[in-house]
Formats: C-alpha cells, sequence, structure tokens
C-alpha cells in the first residue's frame, strides 16, 4: 500500500493573502518509466477508477500525494475526512464534496506535491514549479500580445533571466487557471499577470502572490491565487 514519501511540511504564505488559508508541501517519491504502479487506493481521496486509469508509477505517486496533503490540512484544522469526498468538476477541477465545503488546489512538479484550503468554495488556485527556467518557445502558448511583446524583450536583454520570468508568469497563471475553476478552459494568452497584483476575469477578481521560498533546498516558483473583493 502507497505511503507518503516525506511529512508534511507548512508552506509559509506571503502575509498580504487574505482569508483563512492554509497550505503544506512535501517531497513526492522519485520513480523511473519502469518502477510498477503503486496500489493507492488505502487513501480516502482517491478515486478507484481514476486510479486505475494511471499508466506510469510517476502520474500515481503525484496523485497520491496531493490527496493525501488535502486529507492532511483537512484534519488539522479538525474535520472529520469521512464526511468528504474529492471529485473532479466538467473542467476536471478537484473540488471537495460534503458538508460546507471549502476550497481545494493541488499542485506537484520536479519533486514535490503542495496543497491548499481555503475558506470558500472554487476560489483558490496553488501552482509550484522549480526556478529551472522555461524554454522562449513557450511564450507563444502562454503569453497575451503585451506580454509577449515584454518577454521577448527580456529574452534579447538577458535570457537567464528572462527564462525565469517566463517560469514565474507560467506558474501564476497556472494558479489563475485553478482558481477560477477554468483550468485550460481559460486560455493563458487571454490574460496578462506581469506587474498585476489584481485582475479581473469573467467580472471577479483575483489576487495574485508569487514568491520563491526553498524546497528541500531548492528555489522554487510557488504561485497563489485567490478571489477577493477588493481591487
Amino acid at each position: 500500500m502507497w505511503g507518503p514519501a516525506s511529512k508534511p511540511i507548512p508552506l509559509n504564505l506571503p502575509e498580504t493573502v487574505e482569508g483563512d488559508f492554509d497550505a503544506v508541501w512535501m517531497k513526492t517519491r522519485i520513480t523511473s518509466p519502469t518502477d510498477s504502479i503503486p496500489d493507492i487506493s488505502n487513501l480516502h481521496f482517491v478515486d478507484p477508477i481514476e486510479a486505475r486509469s494511471f499508466k506510469v508509477a510517476k502520474r500515481a505517486e503525484e496523485h497520491a500525494a496531493g490527496r493525501f496533503l488535502i486529507g492532511y490540512l483537512l484534519q488539522q484544522k479538525g474535520y472529520d475526512i469521512k464526511e468528504y469526498q474529492i471529485k473532479r468538476d466538467e473542467f476536471r477541477r478537484p473540488i471537495l464534496i460534503g458538508p460546507e465545503p471549502i476550497s481545494i488546489s493541488i499542485t506537484h512538479s520536479g519533486g514535490f506535491a503542495a496543497a491548499i484550503i481555503g475558506p470558500t468554495e472554487l476560489s483558490v488556485g496553488i501552482d509550484v514549479e522549480p526556478d529551472s527556467g522555461r524554454q522562449r518557445n513557450l511564450l507563444p502558448l502562454m503569453a497575451s500580445n503585451t506580454e509577449l511583446v515584454k518577454l521577448e524583450s527580456e529574452w534579447e536583454r538577458n535570457p537567464k533571466t528572462a527564462s525565469t520570468l517566463t517560469n514565474q508568469v507560467w506558474v501564476v497563471k497556472e494558479a489563475i487557471q485553478k482558481a477560477t475553476g477554468l483550468g485550460m478552459g481559460l486560455a493563458p494568452q487571454s490574460f496578462e499577470v506581469i506587474g498585476k497584483e489584481v485582475i479581473t476575469i469573467n467580472s471577479k477578481l483575483y489576487r495574485i502572490h508569487c514568491w520563491q521560498p526553498l524546497l528541500a533546498g531548492q528555489k522554487t516558483n510557488v504561485a497563489l491565487a485567490h478571489r477577493t473583493d477588493r481591487e
């Protein structure tokens, strides 16, 4: 049966985050393409049908880690997880089902998994990526027209810093897509995040936070987006 590769560690959030949010992260188990797929059916929040669809061990490990972290956070806050389930909505976003459900968001990348719970349904999104940069050829797939000009200019001046900035923009946009609940139904080229603290998507305001903590000694880009009522 599956077990976590490490203990959950609190993820310190910026002071600008509004509301009662709690987040944790942990390392995920390193796998190879030939590893057998672990049995993760012992986890309360794992859908057995979805678990059987995983073709590689890495995907199962990441899925299990995210669900495990949500369960951990809920128990830390005094919830009885037996009263809750995690289901996917029409955009394949994981949502919490149960009495007075709160918002959740899960992310995994580069040997890490992270999860966050928040005060209201479908109001938060989190994304984590190691600070290893992004390739320039991704720009047309993720940047608005204005952002494309800014990022291309930075790539001409300093490819190293441009690669880091591209990674940060990518992470922020992923967090926004999760916070809106639309996922890739919200095209990343359709909105701008560079230099923004608050953006409007479908008449709703979302506050953006992006920072670089050290996770297991590795500088990591973390982005959080959440609903807000204030500009």
